[in-house]
């Protein structure tokens, strides 16, 4: 083996690493850290699918892992108002994509973070009616145009009652958003040689990632993971913006 070689080998392991320890606390979160990080060296054509690969088993491992601290009842319409807006969003993808609207997406993310920051979180709030319908169907249309989740992750801190409920949802959520995903790409002829090849090389830092991130999540109390969910959202939300802002300059 190369030295580039053992360089790439090491970079891709410390990359999945550092974002599937996020993921193993606060149950999403790794898209953020490992899209810019190895959109430096790779293509994105390659990033996305490859993270799709590994993200079906393990966001199904994690619902059912968590499966006794959510509802079919109070999570099905979630997941359909979020596929319902994937559809548009898909749509909108050629007509839609200015840095504008890219800029105005991060900070409305900032603002909903703030918020959920300010807000002292006593108990679940109540689910469903027009506010969760649209909460989703706007997280499905960003998902749709931008690969952005963060509105539905929003709603779903703000409805669940403790940290398994809000990981058991979201993961039933992702699980069934990478489901109709894997479709579409199998569909389209997406999944390369090269992305498989990627996917499998990053197992071992996902395992580990996920291994030590489940393992500090054990230690930590309920706020302090509450204030890790809100954290990685609002740099979600700064990214997108500081990530606009490099292309257009």
């Amino acid at each position: 083996m190369t030295d580039i070689e053992s360089t790439y080998f090491i970079a891709i392991f410390l990359i999945y690493f550092a974002s599937f320890f996020v993921k193993g606390i606060a149950g999403f979160g790794d898209p953020l850290i490992l899209n810019p990080m190895l959109s430096m060296f790779l293509d994105n054509k390659q990033i996305s699918p490859a993270n799709l690969l590994l993200s079906v088993p393990i966001n199904a491992y994690m619902a059912w892992s968590n499966r006794k601290y959510f509802a079919l009842r109070k999570i099905i319409p979630v997941a359909v108002f979020l596929v319902l807006g994937i559809i548009p969003g898909t749509m909108m993808l050629k007509y839609a994509t200015s840095w504008l609207l890219k800029i105005s997406l991060g900070l409305i993310v900032i603002l909903i973070g703030v918020q959920m920051l300010l807000k002292k979180k006593d108990q679940a709030a109540k689910s469903g009616g027009i506010g969760m319908a649209f909460m989703c169907f706007l997280s499905g249309v960003t998902s749709g145009l931008y690969g952005i989740n963060l509105f539905i992750i929003a709603y779903i801190e703000r409805t669940s009652s403790n940290r398994n409920e809000f990981r058991g949802n979201l993961c039933f959520v992702f699980a069934l958003d990478n489901l109709i995903r894997m479709i579409t790409y199998f569909a389209g002829g997406i999944f390369t040689k090269e992305i498989c090849l990627l996917a499998l090389t990053a197992i071992p830092g996902v395992v580990a990632g996920l291994y030590a991130g489940s393992r500090l999540d054990r230690r930590l109390g309920e706020e302090t993971v509450r204030l890790i969910v809100i954290s990685i959202f609002i740099l979600g939300g700064l990214s997108i913006v500081i990530k606009t802002l490099i292309e257009v300059i």
